[in-house]
């Protein structure tokens, strides 16, 4: 049986909820057949909380408006953004709802791991990013008020479970053209405070394309980040896209995050 769960997170934008398909299958068939029995993999799925409400606007208007795909992307991404940091409290906001969908896959993901060492390996791609950042901070113990999903009774089976839950066996944070500048760096740089670090193993490393307009360094956001954060990493996102803004959707096909993706697992199974 596993002993090592990746749980991935998509970005923003229309996203199908096979998005992780391709890297999943990526990752088994380089790992091979014996060490990808010891993995297990789980993606979480958040669109459909907001994606039914920003169709049903969409196709009231559209016929009088120009440039679909654009206004789509625009409405679609942008929205998501602004709709998951509108509201943070209460169990109908998509705050709290997105963060029960992150714990879910989280006891899923336990429930299929084996051992009293279980571990995990967070994927987590633009949006997704500032998504799990936000859960893992709300799943701090000592944060008071509590927060988001935590901050109603959660039921656990054990301590070890609530602690993976948590995000304390938490190795590796892998984040890709990852937009939390966005949302942070108007603040005071002594005030940006990343997540704590969430096990004595535990690494962030972020992979950014510098044509990638949504996905930024994040070292440089504040002292803090700077310790936290281990190292970012400048890539080129795309053979054909690379040197595009269109880099942003190409980080989980590439070999510049795929290897060091695969250097990561090894070293945490």
């Amino acid at each position: 049986m596993a002993r090592l769960g990746i749980l991935t997170l998509h970005g923003m934008g229309n996203t199908d909820n096979d998005y992780a398909v391709d890297l999943f299958d990526e990752v088994r068939d380089r790992l091979g057949e014996d060490l990808a029995d010891r993995v297990e993999t789980k993606a979480v799925f958040y669109q459909d909380i907001l994606q039914s409400n920003q169709s049903r606007y969409f196709n009231k208007v559209k016929r009088r408006l120009r440039w679909d795909d654009l206004r789509q992307f625009m409405l679609y991404g942008f929205c998501d953004a602004a709709s998951l940091e509108a509201q943070k409290s209460g169990p109908n906001s998509p705050y709290f709802q997105a963060q029960q969908k992150i714990l879910d896959a989280l006891r899923e993901l336990y429930s299929h791991l084996d051992g009293d060492d279980r571990r995990v390996i967070i994927v987590a791609q633009s949006l997704g990013g500032q998504v799990v950042s936000n859960y893992l901070w709300d799943a701090n113990p000592e944060r008071d008020p509590p927060n988001g999903v935590w901050s109603v009774p959660q039921s656990f089976d054990s301590p070890e479970e609530e602690a993976f839950c948590r995000g304390n066996k938490t190795h590796r944070l892998l984040t890709t053209g990852c937009n939390i500048p966005i949302f942070v760096a108007g603040i005071d740089r002594e005030d940006i405070t990343p997540i704590r670090k969430l096990s004595p193993q535990f690494e962030w490393h972020n992979y950014y394309d510098k044509d990638d307009v949504l996905g930024w360094p994040l070292r440089d956001l504040s002292d803090s980040y700077k310790e936290r954060v281990t190292k970012d990493h400048p890539i080129n996102a795309g053979l054909a896209t690379g040197l595009t803004p269109l880099s942003h959707l190409n980080y989980w096909r590439d070999r510049d995050f795929l290897n060091p993706l695969l250097r990561h697992i090894k070293r945490c199974i």
